[in-house]
C-alpha cells in the first residue's frame, strides 16, 4: 500500500509540475540523445521529462516520444526515479520504495521503468527491488535539476502488467541509465 501511495504522489506531482509556469530565461537542456537508458537489448532516447520534490521526495520521470525506438512490441519506456531530496547528490543504493521509505535518512532510490508505452497492446513494469542492488550517482545541475546514472547494470524485476502486457516478456532485465534528467 505505501508503495502504490509514493507512485501516485509521485505521479500526481509529476503532472502538477509539467503543467506548471513557464520558465522565462530556460537554461538550454542537452539533446535527448545525451539522455537514454537501455534495458536488456532495447535502447531508448529521453524524449520529455519532469521532477518534482513533494513531501521530501523528488521524484523524475522520464519518458520517450514518438515510436519510442521503435521496438515493436516493446516500443516506447519511462523510468520513475524516487529518492530523499534532503539527502542530496550523491551515491543512492537502488531497493524497494519500501525499504527507502522506511529509511528516510539512507541514501536508498526507488526505480520503475515501464516498456511498450508507445504501442496500445499493454506495457510491462520492472521496479528495482530489496535485492537489485546496484548504484545510481546523483548530481544536481546549475539550475537545480537532479540528474541521474546508472553506469554498472541493475537488475529490476517485472511488477505488473498493464493492458494485456508484451507476450513473452522475461521477468527480469537489466538497466543502465545515461544522464536521466
Amino acid at each position: 500500500m505505501k508503495t502504490s501511495l509514493i507512485y501516485i504522489l509521485l505521479a500526481s506531482s509529476t503532472v502538477l509540475f509539467s503543467c506548471g509556469s513557464k520558465d522565462d530565461d530556460p537554461a538550454p537542456e542537452p539533446p535527448a540523445s545525451e539522455s537514454s537508458w537501455k534495458l536488456g537489448t532495447y535502447s531508448y532516447n529521453r524524449g520529455a521529462s519532469s521532477q518534482s520534490n513533494t513531501g521530501g521526495l523528488a521524484g523524475m520521470t522520464v519518458t520517450t516520444s514518438g515510436n519510442g525506438g521503435n521496438h515493436g512490441a516493446y516500443s516506447g519506456s519511462s523510468l520513475t526515479i524516487i529518492f530523499q531530496s534532503s539527502l542530496g547528490a550523491g551515491k543512492y543504493t537502488l531497493t524497494s520504495s519500501s525499504i527507502m521509505s522506511a529509511n528516510p535518512n539512507v541514501r536508498y532510490m526507488s526505480l520503475l521503468c515501464t516498456v511498450g508505452t508507445a504501442v496500445t497492446s499493454g506495457a510491462v513494469n520492472y521496479a528495482a527491488t530489496a535485492t537489485s542492488g546496484g548504484t545510481a550517482d546523483v548530481t544536481i545541475d546549475a539550475n537545480g535539476k537532479y540528474h541521474v546514472n546508472i553506469t554498472t547494470p541493475v537488475t529490476l524485476v517485472k511488477t505488473s502488467v498493464p493492458g494485456s502486457g508484451i507476450p513473452g516478456a522475461p521477468d527480469t532485465y537489466n538497466l543502465t541509465v545515461k544522464n536521466a534528467y
